[in-house]
């Protein structure tokens, strides 16, 4: 199963709340630079940047279906937006991303931390992601069985 290299985890995090906490730092109100921690998997990463001064906004992404020409494009839009429907009503900040520039399809898992607190929730996050990536993938692969199959994690 995929993960997140702990070591690097803590690392990025513990950056961030440095430079957070840093009362010498004379750029305290510029903001720090996004971070993308790569998972033991090409098809599921982590982004983090802050989205306010005090406020780090994490994003698990997982790679869930690549299009090919012998995808039915509208078939797999129309789950997509299904999913995005059903997360929306279950309150999970959960959504497919079609990336057209790259020519796939992300499962994004997006939460703000608040507090430093907070944080060790990241790995959490990273799994419950994975699992829910896995489950539409699979749900994927069962609707549309004559499509070329998802890439797997």
């Amino acid at each position: 199963m995929p993960s997140l290299n702990e070591q690097e985890l803590i690392t990025a995090l513990a950056a961030w709340v440095g430079k957070l906490k840093d009362p010498y730092s004379k750029a305290r109100s510029a903001p720090i630079p996004p971070v993308t921690l790569q998972s033991s998997s090409p098809n599921a990463w982590l982004e983090i940047k802050q989205v306010h001064k005090n406020r780090l906004e994490v994003t698990c992404i997982h790679r869930v279906i690549e299009q090919d020409d012998d995808n039915n494009l509208e078939e797999i839009r129309r789950e997509c937006a299904q999913f995005n429907s059903l997360m929306e009503r279950v309150r999970l900040p959960v959504y497919i991303w079609e990336d057209r520039d790259k020519s796939e399809f992300q499962l994004r898992w997006q939460e703000t931390m608040l507090t430093q607190a907070d944080l060790k929730y990241v790995q959490r996050f990273f799994e419950q992601s994975l699992y829910l990536a896995n489950a539409l993938q699979s749900r994927l692969g069962w609707a549309l069985s004559d499509q070329a199959q998802p890439v797997s994690h």
